[in-house]
């Protein structure tokens, strides 16, 4: 058995969540470089989405802005919450919107398309850091 040590911290754990299954894909591959994050989930489905995060509690969750969860006031930023209160949350926008939508607002990340690999995965890194008080 490894032990894991501060030279060689835990990777982040990620759920992808993007309805679209090639961005989902590319994103998957993008945040695996380095070896700082590992992939352990992904849906384009919102439903299946708060069931995969209730049931394997990601450090962070990518969602896509464009998400909906039916009958749910609060969107899928709060679902997402409600399933995992410690996951950290961000949102990704692939729009041209002028400006963040208003789930991300409710995130603790929001990302806008235009991002360079390795700025993704220092938000994913910088999400899953706990907040201090």
């Amino acid at each position: 058995m490894t032990q894991l040590d501060s030279a060689h911290p835990a990777p982040c754990r990620v759920l992808v969540v993007d309805p679209d299954d090639r961005i989902r894909e590319s994103l998957s591959r993008l945040i695996r470089i380095g070896g700082r994050c590992l992939v352990v989930g992904t849906t384009g489905d919102a439903a299946e989405a708060i069931s995969l995060t209730r049931a394997i509690s990601p450090d962070v969750v990518m969602v896509d802005h464009r998400l909906t969860v039916e009958g749910a006031e609060g969107g899928i930023v709060d679902e997402l919450r409600g399933a995992a209160p410690g996951t950290r949350i961000i949102v990704l926008n692939f729009s041209d919107s002028a400006g963040p939508p208003d789930t991300a607002t409710r995130a603790d990340a929001y990302i806008r398309k235009t991002f360079r690999p390795h700025e993704l995965i220092d938000a994913v890194i910088n999400a899953a850091r706990p907040t201090v008080a």
